[in-house]
């Protein structure tokens, strides 16, 4: 995505974006105190795969199941950044304030709400100084358009959301500040609802891409394949779920044609520990 990015939203994707990705296909359940994700980095040698810790990431929950803090650490367990939450009477998310190592304050991004919606959210630097804002307009109670302005109120990008009859989703058009489109996303479902894939198109190359969800007998989601312009599978995003159904393992994998076959080759893994 080629829109500009805040200050928040760039130091967060490096680590965060692929779980919090997920995350919004599965969301957690059941009465979860803690998590930790474990992300690895993969190599491989004379043929075998090795993994090796690369950062992970800690949160705890209230009894709603609303994240009440969350530290990121490094791969020997030093803290590197601290956030907390904190919510409004109506359970909205209101606050979040992030700090380093040494409890120094790095950003905050508050939210606020307009007859029970998301109006507007505000990131301010260390120094107290408005960085971002987003604001957000809806229709019928859904969220119409959501458009990002930098510290002196100029547009940098914004997003347009289209809605199916039945509510759900269809596509998701995002602008740069000049009207220009940046991308398109849409939306198919399968016949009990569930996503079952999602379209990406990149104006500013011109390609396009699919990811396909597969599901269980259950209704579990247990991958997401990727495919290219050529309708070609780029890599797959295999799933493993614990007995409740939260996500407890993600495998990446890219699919090589080498030596006159196709071969999946492991790039990444997460992993999550929950404490109920």
């Amino acid at each position: 995505m080629k829109r500009a990015l805040s200050f928040v939203l760039v130091a967060m994707m490096s680590f965060a974006m692929f779980a919090q990705d997920i995350f919004s296909y599965v969301p957690l359940t059941g009465s979860v105190k803690t998590s930790k994700q474990i992300n690895y980095v993969i190599s491989s040698k004379f043929g075998n795969y090795f993994r090796t810790p690369a950062s992970k990431l800690i949160c705890k929950y209230d009894d709603l199941g609303k994240e009440l803090e969350s530290v990121e650490m490094s791969e020997i367990d030093e803290i590197k950044t601290k956030t907390f939450s904190a919510y409004d009477d109506n359970g909205n998310l209101k606050e979040q304030i992030t700090y380093d190592n040494k409890d120094n304050l790095l950003w905050k991004v508050t939210t606020e709400y307009k007859d029970g919606l998301k109006a507007d959210v505000s990131e301010f630097d260390a120094d107290g100084v408005l960085k971002s804002k987003t604001i957000f307009k809806y229709k019928d109670g859904k969220l119409e358009d959501e458009t990002g302005y930098e510290t002196e109120g100029a547009l940098v990008w914004k997003t347009i959301y289209k809605y199916n009859e039945d509510g759900t989703q269809r596509a998701i058009l995002q602008y740069n500040a000049d009207g220009s489109l940046d991308e398109e996303q849409t939306f198919d479902y399968s016949e009990d609802g569930k996503i079952s894939s999602i379209k990406y198109y990149d104006a500013f190359t011109a390609s396009s891409s699919k990811k396909v969800f597969r599901y269980d007998g259950n209704g579990v989601l247990t991958e997401i394949t990727t495919y290219d312009n050529a309708d070609k599978v780029k890599n797959r995003l295999v799933i493993k779920h614990d007995s409740i159904g939260n996500v407890v393992k993600m495998s990446e994998y890219y699919i090589a044609d080498k030596f006159g076959t196709t071969l999946n080759e492991l790039i990444s893994m997460t992993e999550f520990v929950y404490e109920y």
